[in-house]
């Protein structure tokens, strides 16, 4: 049994220790989107975020839960959202705070949310659900800082990935992979993902892929060729990656769910 305490705090030390290489990725993402893989999943998850998130915020609150650097929550506020984030890294609630000057930013538990019932319209959280040994307590907290009919936008970690990483992972965590981080994370189907967000009071639940292939070993084995690959191969992920049963084999699910009224 893990312990869940412990893992979470696992995951709050190693994303401290990134926060310099999470904040260049991210500045660096407008430059060259077919640089890496992490850019190149951000490209594709950007698709998602506008199809989900309105173009103008129209003063509409919304909280980042896992608000990492703040780069999502600076765009989001750019467009008229009241923006506030929570995060358990203080090393990446320095760079939030200084891209965001002006926004409520707390160092917080995903789990225990520092905002009273009902207080948001929307609720962003990126690559936060995949540290968590299970995802339904953060996803109720979630349900609960929203307001009825908010709408939360979610990503989560496919158990089978084309990068077969819930395969790799599990042998770095244990130290039998070296050179790759040495932090457990955790898989799941769209099917879970659906009847945990419902469980947790959503009446709307959409579940869909947000980018495929096995890309990440393109970039480990053959780097030079990754940016022409990935020139070459989004098209076709765009057309692919949220397909009926392939959206299982993507490299990252969205979840776009409504709290019900």
């Amino acid at each position: 049994m893990v312990d869940h305490e412990r893992q979470k705090k696992a995951a709050v030390r190693t994303h401290s220790d990134q926060a310099g290489q999470f904040e260049e990725r991210y500045e660096g993402e407008a430059k060259d989107p077919y640089s890496n893989c992490f850019v190149y999943s951000r490209k594709r998850l950007q698709v998602w975020l506008e199809r989900a998130i309105p173009a103008v915020g129209g003063d509409q609150g919304l909280l980042d839960v896992g608000c990492g650097t703040g780069h999502h929550l600076r765009d989001l506020q750019a467009r008229g959202f009241r923006g506030a984030g929570v995060d358990g890294s203080e090393e990446m609630l320095k760079v939030a705070r200084r891209i965001n000057p002006r926004v409520d930013i707390r160092a917080a538990d995903v789990e225990a949310l520092p905002f009273e019932n009902k207080s948001f319209d929307w609720v962003l959280s990126i690559e936060v659900l995949r540290y968590l040994p299970d995802f339904r307590p953060a996803v109720k907290e979630m349900g609960r800082v929203l307001a009825p009919g908010g709408m939360a936008v979610v990503t989560a970690c496919p158990r089978f990935s084309l990068n077969a990483y819930a395969l790799v992972n599990r042998l770095s965590a244990s130290g039998k992979l070296p050179g790759l981080t040495a932090l457990r994370q955790y898989f799941t189907t769209g099917g879970e993902l659906s009847r945990g967000f419902k469980a947790a009071g959503f009446d709307q639940v959409e579940v869909h892929g947000v980018y495929l292939g096995p890309i990440n070993w393109i970039e480990r084995l053959a780097r030079p060729i990754l940016r022409p690959v990935l020139h070459a191969w989004e098209p076709v992920d765009a057309r692919v990656a949220d397909l009926g049963p392939l959206r299982e084999l993507s490299n990252m699910f969205v979840v776009i769910a409504r709290k019900g009224v």
